[in-house]
């Protein structure tokens, strides 16, 4: 079990008792408005497998940014008021888990990007006209489409889709 999903059940048994949230935790539009400041703070959440106090996310964050106590206090609120994340309290302090996964952050701002450009495959042309993709990039691209496993998830996601 991932361990998102782990601590969100272990957050409904502490905090809900057996009673069904008033608010909804996931929703597309609540994802895609995860501000680049609290994205460093989910980075922190989904690399470690346990919950974080403040404080201790300001440890985390102190070795790479500038910012106060009261900076990521702020952010850790809006996090929270959005529902991405939840406080776990245990003897009185708030140890903060991630209610989604990094993958489906990732899926979902992927599907935007798409949404937004059309299809993959104009994507994969830009990034090729404007020199993102070399070569290298180009090659490894081309082995993979060529592989077994590319053909089976091909496979995969044309049964999903029928």
């Amino acid at each position: 079990m991932p361990c998102c999903e782990y601590w969100q059940k272990s957050i409904y048994k502490l905090m809900f008792a057996g009673k069904r949230p008033a608010k909804r935790y996931y929703t597309r539009g609540i994802v895609m408005r995860i501000s680049d400041s609290e994205l460093e703070i989910m980075r922190i959440l989904w690399r470690e497998t346990r919950p974080y106090k403040v404080s201790e996310l300001c440890d985390e964050l102190a070795q790479t940014k500038d910012w106060s106590k009261t900076t990521i206090g702020t952010l850790v609120t809006r996090l929270r008021d959005k529902g991405i994340i939840e406080p776990a309290e245990r003897y009185g302090v708030a140890r903060y888990v991630p209610l989604i996964s990094e993958d489906d952050y990732i899926l979902e701002k992927e599907k935007a990007l798409l949404e937004k450009l059309g299809s993959v495959k104009k994507l994969a042309v830009a990034m090729v006209r404007n020199g993102h993709l070399n070569k290298e990039d180009i090659d490894e691209l081309r082995e993979y489409f060529n592989s077994d496993d590319a053909k089976s998830d091909g496979k995969e996601l044309s049964d999903k889709k029928a």
